[in-house]
């Protein structure tokens, strides 16, 4: 059974706001240690920048709940036997293969330990899917995650395939709820016998939000409302997290991983709401997000006929909509083309009317390399 969420219901016009103070996501910080660059702007480097990306989840007030906003742009690799990257020799609706990945049966598709392929050439570049816990893959073959295998049709991207000639990949690790979010021991998670009392964290999957906390009776993450353990429960890199906080520290978790040297190619729901990442570890405006270029988008000079954006800002959840020439905000109706979106937070997108399929929002690298 699905619980409602508590804070994002399907249309976000009726988020709640007694009783929540929502924290923006400007305490995120990343950090790179290298001795060839800084990943900015207007920086450059012959190398993919590798560093510590530092999410700082605000504390909660004591008498309430502080709610953030969080995502992690850095890629994780992968560790695992067999070819970690290579080229696709074949693709079918929802899988992918390379005949000489000499991968073992079932490692990629481990629940404790989830992984990620992500295109790294041709027509389909930057297109990261997780990898499915329930079908094992194979020495050559890897399956999509039943969500997303649902909204994208692999056959369709233009992938080629051959042994010299495919288009290549790599995997990536993924993280999980318990390898980000920790314990109480080890990150500070507020745990309760009760979700109403711990911190919570909000995913939206197929959907629906669906709601986690760290149970003290269990020792463990569980799921609000089927009480099963989510320990694993995936973090997709493209997917926007909502963090409310209820212990009264803020909570820092250090992530180690590599800042994407690629495109970006997010997929974005047919209808209702996709959940999405800022995706890089800089900060950016709303005109530069590249949302308004999402195929189907809704702009229109009016907020009734225009697809939405929401954001968090400055501790409330504020609409935006594109009017064919400069991003609005709704209310003031005033021109919100230079808004940041903090590193390593992201956005609500609202489409008003559903498309016939998924779409792809495709994003450039914000910094040179």
């Amino acid at each position: 059974m699905n619980h409602a969420p508590l804070l994002c219901p399907t249309r976000p016009p009726s988020f709640p706001r007694a009783g929540f103070h929502l924290a923006s996501a400007g305490a995120i910080l990343f950090s790179l240690f290298l001795t060839c660059m800084d990943v900015s702007a207007s920086t450059s480097a012959a190398t993919t920048p590798v560093g510590v990306f530092t999410v700082t989840i605000a504390a909660g007030t004591g008498t309430g709940a502080t709610v953030s906003t969080v995502s992690f742009p850095l890629a994780i690799a992968a560790g695992f036997s067999g070819a970690m990257t290579g080229r696709i020799t074949g693709v079918t609706a929802s899988g992918l293969s390379n005949s000489a990945a000499g991968w073992t049966a079932g490692e990629l598709s481990a629940a404790a330990a989830p992984c990620l392929i992500q295109i790294t050439s041709g027509p389909a570049l930057g297109r990261t899917f997780l990898l499915s816990t329930t079908t094992a893959n194979t020495a050559t073959t890897v399956t999509l995650n039943a969500e997303e295998a649902g909204l994208i049709d692999l056959t369709t991207l233009g992938i080629a395939t051959g042994v010299e000639t495919g288009d290549t990949y790599r995997i990536l690790a993924c993280d999980t709820i318990s390898s980000v979010f920790g314990t109480p021991e080890t990150t500070g998670v507020k745990a309760a016998s009760a979700p109403d009392t711990a911190d919570n964290i909000q995913i939206l999957s197929e959907g629906t939000w669906l709601r986690y906390y760290y149970s003290s009776t269990y020792a463990s993450w569980r799921r609000v409302g089927p009480d099963t353990a989510a320990a694993n429960i995936p973090l997709r890199p493209d997917t926007l997290i909502l963090y409310t906080r209820r212990g009264t520290t803020d909570m820092s978790i250090p992530l180690l991983g590599a800042a994407s040297e690629i495109t970006r190619r997010a997929i974005v729901r047919p209808g209702g709401i996709t959940a999405l990442a800022s995706g890089w570890p800089v900060s950016g405006t709303l005109a530069g997000s590249a949302l308004q270029s999402i195929p189907g988008w809704n702009a229109a000079s009016d907020v009734a006929g225009a697809d939405r954006v929401w954001i968090l800002v400055s501790g409330a959840w504020l609409r935006y909509y594109y009017d064919g020439a400069s991003w609005r905000r709704v209310g003031p109706n005033t021109v919100a083309d230079t808004l940041v979106i903090p590193a390593g937070s992201g956005v609500l997108l609202d489409k008003i009317t559903a498309t016939a399929s998924a779409s792809t929002l495709v994003q450039s690298v914000p910094y040179d390399l």
